[in-house]
């Protein structure tokens, strides 16, 4: 069973201005949602794994938004560019119902939930939805000033997909942490598997949606 709504939480008053930035809702996978997790991805390219753990994210959810940050943190848009990757977006959500597309100004976790709020006031509930290598990262960052994991997690939940390694949330953030089932064999698919696969001449067009297979073995060819 789905968890129930924690309720929504406004933005509090004085928040550092790095966590007010906005949210392009590009396409939307249903009407008045008011549970949406949020799947930000650098996209380079999309993957079968990627689609797996957005449709595990929807026993949680009513919606998933597969969110695309305007400017990559620590990377640039190398090879298939902002473009592609949004377009490549749009057309697997068009074909898979709740599934939508937003355009993120803002990388971390609590920019997108904030944005969202921002964005859409009806939504109730805001999950992020990650790998389990990102969610250890995101509960032992240190974020100076800045509300700490456990703050932020007042916000939204997490969504955590097995990605090799085995989740162990401190217990404090332990109840807005939920386990996402995906299938032991797309656990390792990874966007750089597809582009050494594809530069290395090996199988790889199975692992990636076929509406957008031809695009993504000429840009990374």
């Amino acid at each position: 069973m789905s968890p129930k709504p924690t309720g929504r939480l406004a933005v509090p008053e004085g928040s550092s201005a790095r966590y007010d930035h906005g949210m392009d809702l590009v396409h939307r996978g249903t009407r008045d949602a008011r549970r949406v997790a949020l799947l930000p991805a650098a996209w380079n390219p999309p993957t079968l794994a990627h689609l797996a753990i957005a449709q595990a994210a929807l026993d949680f959810a009513d919606e998933v938004l597969l969110v695309l940050p305007r400017v990559l943190p620590h990377k640039r848009f190398e090879r298939a560019s902002f473009e592609q990757r949004l377009g490549w977006l749009q057309r697997i959500s068009s074909r898979r119902t709740r599934l939508g597309v937003s355009i993120a100004e803002g990388g971390l976790f609590v920019e997108m939930a904030r944005a969202l709020r921002a964005a859409d006031s009806q939504v109730e509930q805001v999950y992020i939805v990650c790998g389990s290598d990102a969610a250890e990262r995101f509960l032992t960052w240190p974020y100076g000033h800045g509300p700490d994991a456990a703050e932020q997690l007042r916000e939204f939940s997490l969504l955590v997909a097995p990605r090799g390694t085995v989740l162990a949330p401190p217990d404090r953030t332990r109840e807005s942490i939920q386990m996402l089932n995906l299938d032991p064999k797309l656990q390792d698919i990874s966007s750089t598997d597809m582009r050494r696969r594809i530069a290395a001449g090996e199988p790889w067009t199975h692992l990636v949606p076929d509406e957008i297979a031809a695009e993504v073995g000429t840009v990374y060819r």
